[in-house]
């Protein structure tokens, strides 16, 4: 009898919100317990495991996927890509998977990062990949919308990490679905809700759910109640679209939750008004007191709320009002902006 060969172990790499790496590798561990991390650098992180393809797709938590394929080292200088294009040339991947069909004439794109003192930029980099790819294996350059393979490099001062695409934009943003202008990608939303511990006894509430991202990531895990509203008509008629049935979509104004009873909601994951969603004159500081006040009266003894805003003295100033308590969890790098994750409990 012939003893069972173990699953053959890959590198992978998941990108995500820098100030998210946390989140993401927690869930990679939780979600496949075989995987250990092997590095975490900035938006990205590396990890090893044994798990099939379609086990690697429940992380929501990231935005791509990556097939790990070489860690190479580059010169600070243009003539040093010469020695890159060797080292891609020279690196073996017809044995790694997604790559066993490839052959000549096989479309790719190659895109590339550079953080450091180069003397190059990322799409002289780029060609140099290219090169060695064609020169190896006879590919062809292929476009943005016609492509076979998509190659990724990225240079950190004189690291190269050497990585195939797996996943397109339907991963990230959960194939096709409507978002407001000021919506969360669909990976933040979850990572929002990964930090919130979500639990089947969980009674759920969004009250600034916009076109319902938040409230939706949190229906992949089972909970007695989702709700989410919005004070917006618009809003509420796009979220009801993108929502699953059992998922509650209403309309409400934070500031004024008597619909809700006492003591009734045990989780609040929100995205708040910040940033460009603030309208020119609006008191910002009072919705958030007036909604801090409604949370302490609707949230359980042992309830709490993960809330993403860069307004900080908006929360401290509500935390006063409201005898709550706030921590920040962490900073997260979001289109230019530092929006800080908190956490609101009762004291």
């Amino acid at each position: 009898m012939t003893p069972t060969q173990p699953p053959p172990i890959f590198t992978y790499m998941a990108t995500v919100a820098p100030g998210l790496e946390p989140v993401a590798i927690s869930e990679i561990c939780t979600k496949l317990p075989s995987a250990w991390v092997q590095n975490q650098l900035r938006g990205r992180v590396l990890f090893n495991t044994d798990a099939p393809w379609e086990k690697l797709q429940n992380l929501k938590c990231v935005d791509n996927l990556y097939l790990h394929i070489a860690w190479l080292k580059v010169g600070p200088h243009k003539i040093h890509l010469a020695d890159l294009s060797a080292d891609i040339e020279n690196t073996p991947m017809h044995h790694l998977p997604f790559m066993t069909t490839a052959g000549p004439g096989t479309k790719i794109v190659v895109n590339a990062s550079r953080s450091g003192q180069h003397t190059f930029s990322r799409f002289d980099a780029a060609n140099a990949v290219l090169e060695g790819l064609s020169m190896a294996h006879r590919f062809i350059p292929g476009t943005v919308d016609s492509h076979d393979l998509n190659f990724r490099l990225d240079i950190i001062d004189t690291d190269a990490l050497f990585s195939l695409k797996l996943t397109d934009s339907t991963f990230r943003f959960r194939g096709k679905r409507a978002f407001s202008p000021a919506a969360l990608r669909p990976p933040i939303a979850h990572a929002l809700i990964w930090i919130s511990n979500p639990q089947p006894t969980d009674t759920f509430l969004d009250p600034f759910c916009g076109s319902g991202t938040i409230p939706i990531e949190r229906g992949a895990y089972e909970a007695l109640s989702i709700t989410g509203g919005d004070s917006s008509p618009e809003a509420v008629a796009v979220a009801e679209d993108n929502a699953p049935s059992h998922i509650q979509i209403m309309q409400m104004d934070a500031r004024d939750l008597t619909n809700l009873a006492p003591s009734s909601i045990t989780t609040i994951v929100s995205n708040l008004p910040w940033g460009k969603q603030i309208a020119p004159g609006e008191d910002i500081t009072g919705l958030y007191s007036r909604f801090f006040q409604e949370m302490d009266r609707i949230l359980t003894s042992h309830g709490r709320a993960i809330l993403l805003t860069d307004q900080e003295n908006a929360i401290e100033t509500a935390c006063k009002v409201s005898g709550l308590e706030h921590q920040p969890i962490c900073t997260v790098s979001l289109h230019g902006a530092l929006p800080v994750v908190y956490q609101v409990t009762r004291k």
